[in-house]
């Protein structure tokens, strides 16, 4: 074979080649099975139709173009490995030469994986990590204001045919009762404790989700990685499903919540691409850095994950979510490597 590959934009490559008529002649047997299994001739049964007769209901030619077709679909693979391609799409395959007796010319279109040198990440990591950062410690105002708020849950409207007949009285003060209806709990002091150390928690919690944004959108400023739109197209729909799935649990449609906002799919995807390109480049950083430090998931914690979400999802693919769930395991060992730097 005779192969040249060409490098496009947004990561993608032709690949245009010849390939020798007797590589054809190889496949000539199963294209004439192939072909047969579809034709129907009377007095005949299906796919028992002699080759002579079959090639004059046909033609020569249509048994030439299924010839090719194999051929490419078993030389395809040789190819990309041969070359170092490293496809993310499934490729687009035109003939552009097909004779008797004459090689196969033909060129192929694919998307593949981008390539790009990582950054010093963990000296990156180092950086953003010296930063100082805020007092995590809830204070007395910040318990009051939720106590506050839960109060005011408790305001309930009783309503009938539509009509509010009442509404129960918004409580002044927390009480012991209460708060051990609420859980385990032995009076309003201890209820006072426990929320003040939630409330620490949480925001310790947010902290480190915006400390390792900060690290992971740092190392993007430092790198350049050409995407292919199949991948930003992916993401888009992923962006998508997340938020009609969010509509939905909320009791709306979709579609009415975008009659709404006065907004089609297609805007949104206008208005979120610069954040899918960056969930994309993120990802593939990710992906990157476990690769340089041989970051592998434990089998254990994915095989008890994927059972978790199996039971929450009955209809998902185990496949799918063994992906998922190696992909998030492997993420938060990354994470935690860059949080030590």
């Amino acid at each position: 074979m005779k192969i040249e590959v060409k490098k496009l934009e947004n990561s993608e490559v032709e690949i245009t080649g010849s390939i020798p008529f007797e590589k054809l002649v190889e496949n000539r047997k199963k294209a004439i099975e192939n072909i047969a299994k579809g034709v129907k001739i009377d007095g005949f049964r299906e796919g028992k139709v002699p080759e002579k007769i079959l090639i004059e209901k046909v033609g020569e030619m249509t048994i030439l173009n299924e010839m090719a077709e194999l051929t490419l679909q078993k030389n395809y693979p040789e190819i990309i490995i041969s070359n170092k391609i490293d496809p993310i799409t499934s490729p687009q395959i035109t003939i552009t030469k097909l004779a008797p007796e004459n090689p196969l010319e033909f060129t192929i279109k694919v998307a593949v994986m981008p390539k790009f040198d990582i950054v010093d990440y963990k000296k990156i990591a180092q950086k953003e990590n010296s930063k100082k950062e805020e007092g995590f410690d809830a204070t007395d105002e910040e318990v009051e204001n939720t106590i506050k708020q839960i109060l005011a849950s408790q305001n309930q409207h009783v309503c009938e045919d539509e009509k509010c007949e009442h509404e129960k009285e918004i409580p002044k003060e927390m009480t012991d009762e209460m708060v051990k209806k609420m859980g385990d709990y032995k009076n309003v002091d201890d209820f006072k404790i426990k929320l003040k150390e939630n409330i620490k928690t949480e925001k310790e919690h947010r902290a480190k989700e915006k400390k390792r944004l900060e690290i992971l959108d740092a190392v993007l400023k430092e790198m350049k990685i050409e995407l292919p739109e199949v991948l930003v197209d992916a993401e888009l729909r992923k962006m998508m499903a997340e938020m009609s799935d969010n509509i939905s649990r909320m009791g709306l449609k979709f579609d009415k919540y975008l009659e709404h906002i006065k907004k089609t799919e297609d805007d949104l995807k206008k208005e979120w691409r610069a954040d899918a390109e960056n969930r994309v480049k993120g990802q593939l950083i990710l992906n990157k850095i476990a690769s340089e430090e041989k970051i592998q998931p434990n089998e254990d914690e994915v095989k008890k994950n994927t059972d978790v979400l199996m039971s929450q999802y009955k209809d998902a693919k185990r496949e799918n979510v063994e992906i998922y769930v190696k992909m998030m395991l492997v993420n938060e060992e990354v994470f935690k490597l860059l949080e030590n730097q």
